[in-house]
């Protein structure tokens, strides 16, 4: 648990479960630096209202001036102590409909980009939006080895994967726009993206809720108090029984194959 006063620097702020973090973190007295690309920018004015440092960022720009962000983020306070990568977007359609610039641009956000911002959301392939299932393996592997490289400095990297919360991302709106469309993956997209029209403001999950154990999980408080700090954490019992059925199978599975997994050594 941690008495002091944090300084967080959140990315992609401007709606969802960005913008509930940084109101999250400011009642507990922290001092949050929260940014958005610059069309997105006017968004964040009641969340300056509330006490939040605004900065433009847009996490594919270059190093350079990213750099300079982070000079900026740094001198607000003299240092950043939680630096949250939230900034991402949903692609939908099946792997093949995706255009390789769509593909691209999903990666350069929500990999690359956080990896260029310099931190970091098990979960299961969703079909309909394998890209975007793709980045978000890619994230895990990123914070977990990040995680293990900066431990020894007193640092940490958590892996926070959120199931289905009450926020904008499955509205049609905050979707790129399905282009290419590939009639033998219909039965499979069309069902999937009726779903997330049905299921778009009846999600399980609660963003306020969610953005709070973040913060009590960052901060050692709450519900985490006491707890070993996870590398990677299941956000929402959706997230929790999903991963816990794949992990069962994923056991079952090492030990059928366990005689053919364990032929290839030398002796």
């Amino acid at each position: 648990m941690t008495n002091k006063h944090l300084v967080w620097l959140i990315t992609g702020t401007s709606s969802g479960l960005g913008r509930e973090l940084v109101i999250a973190a400011l009642k507990r007295g922290d001092k949050v630096i929260a940014t958005a690309r610059a069309r997105s920018l006017d968004r964040l004015d009641v969340l300056k209202v509330q006490g939040a440092d605004i900065l433009e960022l847009d996490v594919t720009d270059t190093l350079e001036n990213l750099r300079e962000v982070a000079r900026k983020a740094v001198e607000l306070y003299g240092r950043v102590d939680v630096l949250i990568n939230n900034a991402g977007y949903l692609l939908v359609g099946a792997i093949e409909e995706n255009t390789p610039e769509e593909t691209f641009d999903e990666f350069n956000t929500n990999v690359l980009g956080a990896l260029n911002v310099a931190l970091t959301p098990k979960i299961r392939a969703f079909p309909n939006a394998g890209i975007y299932t793709a980045t978000k393996f890619a994230l895990r592997g990123l914070s977990t080895t990040l995680h293990a490289e900066i431990s020894p400095l007193g640092l940490r990297s958590i892996c926070a994967e959120f199931g289905y919360f009450r926020t904008p991302i499955l509205a049609t709106a905050h979707r790129v726009p399905q282009g290419v469309r590939i009639p033998d993956y219909s039965p499979v997209t069309d069902a999937d993206n009726a779903f997330m029209k049905r299921y778009d403001g009846s999600q399980l999950g609660d963003p306020v809720k969610g953005v709070e154990l973040i913060v009590d999980v960052v901060r050692g408080e709450g519900l985490a108090h006491g707890k070993p700090f996870p590398t990677v954490l299941a956000v929402g019992s959706d997230c929790y029984n999903i991963a816990k059925t794949e992990s069962e199978k994923t056991l079952i599975r090492l030990e059928d194959w366990k005689d053919v997994s364990c032929s290839t050594d030398y002796f």
